[in-house]
């Protein structure tokens, strides 16, 4: 079993603290698997939206309309911090229709700001641990 999302982060971001893996390094690369994973989505809610909204969970898909009524653009660049929003926003942004040159700008910027927070709270949480520890 392959852990994902804030886990995998967190724990690359404690390797890095271990000097295990460059922080410098991850974070590009990480930044980038995101936003391509936030693309396919959105390409695949461009391609076939309508069809699939019907077989996903009304209340997920409330949740997530709720979210992109309250903050607008600014629920793209929120989405990854919010479970269940982070996996429906951009195939709802897709299938809704979010011009494809705003999604790109904010789900860049969120996918840089999520990978660093996660990153650097997986860095620091192993100093203090090991701080503490000692």
């Amino acid at each position: 079993m392959v852990p994902g999302g804030d886990s995998l982060i967190l724990a690359l971001g404690v390797l890095a603290a271990l000097d295990r893996l460059s922080l410098y390094l991850l974070w590009p690369l990480l930044a980038l698997a995101v936003v391509l994973g936030q693309w396919s989505g959105y390409y695949w809610g461009r391609r076939s939206g309508p069809a699939i909204l019907r077989r996903i969970r009304p209340e997920h898909l409330r949740r997530v309309r709720l979210f992109l009524q309250r903050y607008g653009r600014l629920a793209v660049l929120l989405a990854p911090f919010v479970p269940v929003v982070r996996t429906l926003m951009p195939f709802l942004a897709g299938a809704g229709a979010v011009p494809a040159r705003s999604y790109a700008f904010w789900s860049l910027l969120a996918a840089v700001l999520w990978t660093g927070v996660l990153l650097v709270v997986g860095y620091f949480a192993t100093g203090w641990a090991l701080a503490i520890l000692r």
